[in-house]
């Protein structure tokens, strides 16, 4: 049985144009977007010092308020009410890219606070963070091959702390209140 030569093309063909395809996977524009208002009500005066006279061994209090502020470098702020929905990353996972796939992850500690959502559609798949109780906490985008089977936790200790470090070289700072 003979093959066209054209027959036997269209594959590589298929897989170069998937490779030239443009990435949707990043955060979401929605953590993106921040307008001045916000960034101007999160501005206040620098926080006191504290100090106890007649106390020993009691440091001092520099009194930082966590909403006090933007962000550090490239770290994310987060914030919500209970009950609200917002999506935080868009990842996408097209066979033979070439790119690693991404996953937001959040500590155990932290799912007590926002509980991680996941919508897939195709190859992308969509992470929302929904606000359960008042609390502040933090996540962050990280290899999906670090996860176990169902996404949510570490697959190995080796794993956990190659999470913890990308969780701490950019963060995403959640807070509900």
């Amino acid at each position: 049985m003979k093959s066209c030569p054209l027959c036997r093309c269209i594959p590589g063909l298929v897989a170069l144009l998937l490779s030239a395809c443009a990435t949707s996977q990043g955060p979401s524009n929605a953590v993106n977007d921040r307008s001045e208002a916000q960034t101007a009500e999160r501005i206040g005066p620098a926080p006191e010092s504290k100090s106890f006279a007649g106390a020993e061994g009691v440091l001092s209090s520099t009194g930082d308020d966590p909403d006090v502020g933007p962000p550090e470098g490239g770290n994310r702020l987060i914030r919500l009410r209970p009950g609200q929905i917002v999506e935080v990353f868009r990842g996408r996972n097209a066979p033979g890219d070439g790119r690693p796939e991404l996953a937001f992850y959040l500590p155990v500690e932290a799912r007590s606070v926002v509980q991680l959502v996941v919508g897939s559609k195709g190859f992308t798949k969509t992470y929302f963070l929904r606000a359960i109780r008042t609390g502040d906490t933090v996540g962050g985008v990280v290899e999906r091959r670090w996860l176990d089977d169902d996404g949510y936790n570490p697959r190995d200790p080796a794993a956990a702390a190659r999470i913890r470090k990308a969780v701490r070289a950019a963060p995403h700072q959640i807070s509900v209140y």
